[in-house]
């Protein structure tokens, strides 16, 4: 019988964060998932769910609203199958996001991401193609097929009469050390990136933002 772990996200508060990176290019997917392709050899670490980390940091986003985590783990052949929902997003076209994913045991022990795939739960629009339909753009996080993740530009996308906030580490946990202004499009997006947050910098500005707030200046 498979067996199913579910972690609430207080329960997460107390697991170590891994330092890992992972990098490459993604691909729509017809059951609504796109496919993030993961560096082969970069998501490894000792524990288990030090390789999950990335995808869990920054959530929630803060005190408001109703965030929620549902993290579920099964055994699936010679490895673990790993379903990630978080809800509760402060975006008003985007309310989570639900990640899918292989996680195995290497020969040295170590534990390894292999795959992983991304389904936005859309709060208006439609799922087509793992993109809300009412998304100007996907997030920066996903690069199109070709794309390098450093050295890009970008654009701040949020309504006109709000700004993005520019933190001194991934998640709003981080001070805030700046701002960007709606519109703003000489944002260079950096390889250094945790889950959906990015180190950029802009003009005299630099820090962490949530590149779901980001779109390609081109």
């Amino acid at each position: 019988m498979p067996r199913s772990f579910r972690f609430s996200a207080v329960s997460l508060a107390a697991v170590p964060v891994a330092c890992l990176l992972w990098t490459g290019s993604v691909q729509a997917q017809d059951d609504g998932f796109r496919e993030i392709r993961v560096a082969p050899g970069t998501a490894v670490a000792a524990d288990f769910m030090d390789v999950l980390m990335p995808f869990l940091q920054g959530h929630p986003e803060s005190d408001e609203g109703n965030a929620a985590l549902d993290l579920k783990v099964r055994k699936a052949g010679s490895g673990y199958s790993v379903d990630i929902v978080m809800t509760g997003y402060l975006d008003d076209s985007l309310s989570g996001e639900h990640y899918r994913g292989t996680v195995i045991r290497t020969a040295s022990g170590e534990w390894e991401l292999l795959e992983m795939k991304v389904s936005p739960l859309c709060a208006r629009g439609q799922n087509v193609g793992g993109v809300c339909t009412a998304s100007v753009a996907p997030p920066a996080m996903f690069l199109t097929s070709g794309d390098a993740p450093g050295n890009r530009l970008m654009c701040v996308s949020i309504a006109r009469d709000d700004v993005l906030n520019v933190r001194k580490g991934p998640g709003t946990r981080h001070a805030v050390t700046g701002a960007l202004a709606a519109g703003t499009c000489n944002v260079e997006l950096s390889e250094s990136c945790e889950g959906s947050w990015c180190e950029i910098r802009s003009d005299t500005i630099s820090g962490w933002v949530n590149t779901r707030y980001l779109e390609p200046a081109n």
